[in-house]
Parts: structure tokens; C-alpha cells; sequence
């Protein structure tokens, strides 16, 4: 008889500030930021994993019970334990993040007006950072 019994991941350690408006706006952000990851979901032309961590870097500065509820959660508790202990990224989300950002750029150099070719550049050039500093991340494992 074998038990499946879950791990939970506890950070005693956060950085939370001791001005209760502070607190509130980050609590506040936290959801927004979470919201907007759920939303990135839904939408293949925004992203989800920058929000989700957004959201746990607001939240371990404000509450302990939603950080703790989000690095123990079933869906995105394991990227974000990998990014607060190793600044780690899966393999396979840093190619999908790159192919997204591939086809979002593609997309405005085929769409936008000449005159503001300007700008697609401008966001390959941002994209292309992204990348670069994505693949320099160590892999999750």
C-alpha cells in the first residue's frame, strides 16, 4: 500500500513590507498580474509564464497565503519554485516563447504600413533580447 501523499513547499523567508499600503498594492498587482497569465492562456499573443511570475514576486512581498497557494499550485507551482530557487525556464517554454515572439514579430512586418516599418524593427530587436537572454537561463528540470 503505497501513499501519494503531496509535497508542499513552504517559503518562510519573503521579502514583505511593513507599510500596509504597500502591502495591499502588491497584493492588488498580484492579481492583476495572475489574472493576465490566465488570460495569456486563452490568447496565444500573450504570454503567460512572465505574468504567473510577476504575480509570485508581488505576492511574496505582501501575502504569504497566496504565494504559498501559487508555488503549491498544480499548474504553475513548479515554474515558479524552478525561477525563485534556480532562475531556471523548461527547454521547451523558452522554444515556445521564441517561436511566439517569432510569428508575433513576423506578423507586424507583414501587417503594418511601410511608414511604420519602424516599429516591427524595433520589436525584433526587443524580441531577439528576449531570446538571447532566455536561452542564457539555465533549463528546468
Amino acid at each position: 500500500m503505497t501513499h501519494n501523499k503531496k509535497t508542499f513547499y513552504h517559503r518562510p523567508k519573503t521579502n514583505q513590507s511593513r507599510s500596509l499600503m504597500i502591502r495591499w498594492t502588491f497584493v492588488t498587482l498580484g492579481w492583476v498580474f495572475f489574472i493576465l497569465g490566465i488570460i495569456g492562456i486563452l490568447l496565444p499573443v500573450m504570454p503567460t509564464a512572465p505574468f504567473i511570475l510577476l504575480a509570485a514576486g508581488c505576492w511574496a512581498r505582501s501575502s504569504r497565503r497566496f504565494h504559498f497557494w501559487l508555488i503549491n499550485h498544480k499548474y504553475f507551482g513548479k515554474y515558479v519554485r524552478d525561477w525563485e530557487e534556480n532562475h531556471a525556464v523548461p527547454l521547451y517554454a523558452k522554444w515556445l516563447a521564441t517561436i511566439m515572439m517569432a510569428i508575433s514579430t513576423a506578423m507586424l512586418f507583414y501587417r503594418l504600413p511601410a511608414d511604420m516599418t519602424w516599429a516591427a524593427w524595433l520589436v525584433a530587436l526587443v524580441c531577439s533580447g528576449v531570446a538571447v537572454y532566455l536561452f542564457r537561463l539555465p533549463n528546468a528540470k
